[in-house]
């Protein structure tokens, strides 16, 4: 059967991408919107204006219970679904242990629904750059409660600074026995290749992404087109030699190529997409038979995050604003 995927518009929306702003533009653009991200000002503002701004496009909500909504509403649909609690950048013991609070709380009452739900940590949010013996110690107590669950938890990838210390954290789990956990590499960063290469005797479940962190020439790809071939090779590495691929993107032609390389390989594979972002586009993917696993974020530390779906592609701010007086829920 020959797979035809289109690019999907995403739901509800009729904009179309903006092809205004050019290379230099759009990196301009990026920069400013992640930059604000970091404002006291703007941090209150939003956190003034909860969800209804239009993060909750991209966030599921701010409660446990509005994510186990999302979560049922999305297995009706037949995708599968990952949580994630948001938060990062913690550096306090008092913080990092209540993250890890939320994951004792959160896995068992997401596991009990019985539907192969998994779960992301970020080891900021566990206070990594604080001390990196107080992440491991969360993250392991974290991944030893999923697999009393049978659940997976994956570790986040995060900026530059951490990559080293993430990926320690994860050879130390695997150390300990524990297989149910993954990693995720960065396909921007030059070194995420060598960092593949390096994990393959651990037989890892890898997630591939493009990155979305604002880093310098030196540490990753500036270019968009350098990055897209970046990534089609680091995921057709992962697929010919890891036990399991995450191919996570929204890139149809990237789709279309995956798709390919893993019939080549019989690889071990699913998608992975955002919440709110190119819904049709997973259908079809569902409906050519691949799985599909949606990101479900939630929590009220959803600001950083969201201002990281808006920096991705202009139309999301445009999104935005046009949504600013309604009152409705964002509904996939």
């Amino acid at each position: 059967m020959r797979h035809t995927v289109q690019q999907g518009s995403q739901e509800g929306e009729n904009m179309p991408p903006i092809n205004m702003l050019g290379q230099i533009g759009q990196s301009v653009f990026r920069s400013l919107i992640l930059s604000a991200a970091k404002s006291p000002r703007i941090q209150a503002m939003a956190g003034r204006h909860g969800l209804k701004a239009g993060a909750d496009r991209f966030v599921a909500g701010e409660s446990l219970n509005d994510a186990l909504n999302v979560l049922d509403r999305l297995h009706g649909e037949g995708m599968r679904t990952y949580v994630i609690a948001l938060g990062e950048a913690v550096h306090t013991r008092e913080g990092a242990d209540a993250a890890a609070r939320i994951y004792e709380r959160l896995i068992p009452d997401v596991a009990r629904n019985g539907q192969g739900t998994t779960f992301s940590i970020k080891l900021t949010h566990l206070g990594i750059e604080a001390d990196r013996d107080l992440a491991l110690r969360h993250a392991r107590r974290i991944v030893s409660l999923a697999a009393e669950h049978s659940a997976f938890v994956r570790l986040d990838m995060e900026h530059s600074a951490v990559v080293d210390e993430t990926l320690a954290i994860y050879r130390a789990l695997r150390g300990d026995g524990l297989d149910n956990t993954g990693v995720v590499l960065q396909a921007y960063l030059h070194r995420s290749m060598d960092d593949l290469i390096g994990l393959l005797p651990l037989e890892p479940n890898i997630r591939v992404v493009k990155g979305a962190y604002l880093e310098p020439p030196g540490v990753a790809l500036q270019r968009k087109t350098h990055v897209d071939v970046a990534y089609r090779q680091l995921v057709r590495t992962a697929l010919t030699y890891a036990k399991f691929t995450a191919v996570a993107t929204h890139d149809a032609s990237a789709i279309r190529a995956a798709m390919a390389d893993a019939r080549k390989n019989d690889s071990d594979f699913e998608f992975q997409m955002l919440y709110g972002v190119g819904h049709a586009l997973a259908r079809q993917i569902v409906a050519h038979g691949h799985a599909v696993r949606i990101c479900v974020p939630f929590g009220q530390d959803w600001f950083v995050y969201f201002t990281r779906r808006l920096a991705e592609r202009p139309s999301n701010v445009l999104f935005v604003v046009r949504n600013l007086g309604r009152r409705q829920p964002w509904s996939i």
